[in-house]
């Protein structure tokens, strides 16, 4: 146990009294993966759905109270193949804490299971292609078909998911969708963008750019980046 602790990363956030990081170590980069980019001068609560920033002002409010038991302190943050244990703590003088310009850090540990005395490599199976595109509308959730998504925008750690008929949030980053929907349709042209070659009406060139023309209400233009372009032209026999 000793050894495990000692070998831990532990990464750490700092937030200023208004909830916007200011400063996060390298074991938390290495932690968030892809979502640790432009995180230094978000908002916290710009960085989650409408519907899990009340979870996150009671994480926060209870770190700086002396009073609040240790797991009103703490939650779980589930990342494509991993789970981290999150602990909130006010590093400041009670008041403060009392008037809300504290400085709060959030440390995040990787949660694993107990390893066997004699551990066995294990391959690591694929990630289990999604059949449906889990959505908010109003309250709920909608299962979209992924044929109906016309492309995807990435929306900070979160997703856009455009349709024919609108734009909807995804609680997915995009790293997740790229790897779980069908290749064969699906295709990353852009850091933040994918597109469902199936909606695709055309490529044009502009400014020495080019960009997918989608089979959507006012022909959406997705960007295609430099250095995925030449993969595109031999995907599409350009």
């Amino acid at each position: 146990m000793d050894y495990a602790l000692q070998n831990m990363d532990v990464g750490l956030v700092l937030l200023d009294g208004a909830r916007r990081v200011l400063a996060l170590n390298p074991a938390a980069v290495r932690l968030l993966g892809e979502r640790a980019a432009g995180l230094a001068g978000a908002y916290l609560h710009d960085l989650h759905p409408p519907s899990h920033r009340a979870k996150v002002e009671l994480l926060l409010a209870a770190a700086g109270d002396p009073s609040a038991p240790a797991s009103a302190c703490s939650m779980m943050v589930a990342l494509p193949g991993r789970v981290l244990v999150v602990k909130a703590t006010a590093l400041a003088p009670a008041a403060l804490v009392a008037e809300g310009s504290a400085v709060t850090a959030l440390m995040l540990m990787e949660a694993v299971r107990p390893a066997a005395a004699e551990p066995q490599a294990t391959a690591i199976p694929p990630p289990e292609p999604l059949v449906k595109l889990p959505v908010e509308k109003g309250q709920g959730i909608v299962l979209l078909d992924p044929a109906d998504a016309v492309y995807l925008q990435a929306d900070g750690h979160y997703t856009t998911v455009h349709t024919a008929d609108g734009a909807f949030f995804c609680g997915l980053p995009l790293s997740e969708l790229e790897a779980r929907l069908d290749a064969r349709s699906f295709v990353r042209t852009h850091r933040g963008y994918i597109v469902n070659l199936r909606h695709a009406r055309a490529v044009e060139r502009q400014d020495g750019r080019a960009a997918f023309v989608m089979a959507a209400p006012g022909a959406p233009r997705v960007p295609v980046s430099r250095n995925r372009a030449d993969a595109l032209k031999k995907r599409l026999a350009l």
